[in-house]
Parts: structure tokens; sequence; C-alpha cells
């Protein structure tokens, strides 16, 4: 497994993956290529098989996180926000998820995030979320 700066040639198959995320932006490519954003992507056998996404800060922002179906549970998710945590070097990672979507909140925890708050209405659709963070 390696995990690397995202590139230009990667942006199709991120575009492919973030149709795995519930809600994605897809302006936030763009942001991660030419910043102010940073992006990391997962590659397995020359493939494109995760990505994250953050802004920076003091305390930076999670903002997306996917790993395609058939190489979860392989270490992907982790390094790829260890990865973030460390090009971001903030005192705090925080990232919001859906708040019915108990296999993230799990995951999330497994990797040292505490939920911090229930964010009613967070989404476009009126759907709340949990905001997580995970202190240095």
């Amino acid at each position: 497994m390696t995990v690397r700066p995202l590139r230009t040639a990667d942006e199709s198959s991120v575009r492919s993956l973030q149709s795995l995320l519930d809600y994605a932006d897809p302006d936030i490519v763009d942001a991660a290529l030419v910043g102010p954003f940073v992006g990391r992507v997962a590659i397995e056998d020359g493939e494109v098989v995760g990505y994250a996404i953050a802004l920076p800060g003091e305390e930076a922002t999670l903002s997306e996180l996917a790993v395609t179906p058939e190489s979860r549970r392989e270490g992907y998710g982790r390094q790829l926000v260890d990865e973030i945590a460390e090009v971001t070097d903030a005192d705090r990672l925080v990232v919001t998820t859906p708040k019915e979507n108990e296999a993230a909140k799990a995951f999330y925890e497994s990797l040292g995030f505490d939920v911090d708050e229930r964010l009613s209405g967070f989404y476009a659709d009126g759907s709340d979320a949990l905001r997580l963070v995970r202190r240095k």
C-alpha cells in the first residue's frame, strides 16, 4: 500500500470514488489539486483505492474520505487519516458524518475520534450529523 499526494492524473478515479459518499462536494477535488485543501490517495497495484481530502488549519477538517468497498478493512482508511493528520499538523482533526452512519462513527472512534456534538439539520436534506474530533 502506498499513500501519496493527490495528483491531477488521479482526478477521475477520485471523482468516481465520490459516488460512494452520501454527501460529496465535486468542487473539493479541484480545491485539493490547487489548494487550499490537501488530498491524499491510497494506491494498490497502480490503482487508486481510496482518498482523503482535508482543509488544513489549527483545527483541520477531514472533508471527504472514501475507500473502495473491496479494499475496506485493510488499513487504507486508517493510513489516509493518519497521513492527513501528519500533513496538516493540526492540534485537532475534525470530521463530520451522518448521524445514522454507525459504521463511520465506529471507524472514526477506532482511530481515536470522540463525538463532540450533534449537528441538527446539518446537511442540505435536513439530516443530522455528528462532529467527531481527534486531538494530538
